[in-house]
């Protein structure tokens, strides 16, 4: 009798040992998902910066496999001089973010552009991107990102 309650309590422990809860996942504004993927994001009138003003999305990514990714910013210029830095950030939970190291930097803007810097993520494993586009001057900009996806 005592082998069997000792049999039953070590399987009962084992089993609860395996039961984890996977984390809740945050909100994205949207997924990466596919093999190969070309985006953009923001470029509409409801992203209109003034000023000083900040503009953030979030990528949750999908799939067992890295991924080569890419961001290029394209400035719709509206009035003022504008500025500003388009900041890559990635993150192990969606809540609690570091930076890649990555920025686009744009100076002295007074018409449309497509800024000759990339922000190049190679080999990319984490779950969560996030995109922060900081403008700074005395300007109306509609700032557009593209995007390129590529499985490794």
């Amino acid at each position: 009798m005592k082998k069997i309650v000792l049999l039953i309590s070590v399987v009962l422990l084992a089993v609860a040992s395996f039961a984890q809860t996977r984390p809740t996942e945050v909100a994205p504004n949207d997924y990466i998902t596919g093999n190969s993927e070309y985006f953009y994001i923001w470029g509409s009138t409801a992203d209109t910066l003034t000023n000083a003003d900040t503009l953030n999305f979030v990528f949750r990514v999908r799939g067992d496999y890295t991924r080569d990714i890419e961001f290029k910013l394209y400035s719709d210029y509206v009035s003022g001089t504008a500025g500003g830095t388009l900041i890559a950030y990635k993150s192990i939970d969606g809540v609690n973010y570091e930076a890649t190291g990555d920025t686009i930097t744009v100076s002295a803007l007074g018409a449309d552009a497509m800024d000759s810097e990339v922000i190049d993520l190679p080999d990319f494993l984490w779950p969560y991107i996030k995109l922060t586009y900081l403008q700074t001057g005395t300007a109306v900009t509609v700032p557009k990102c593209f995007g390129i996806i590529r499985r490794n």
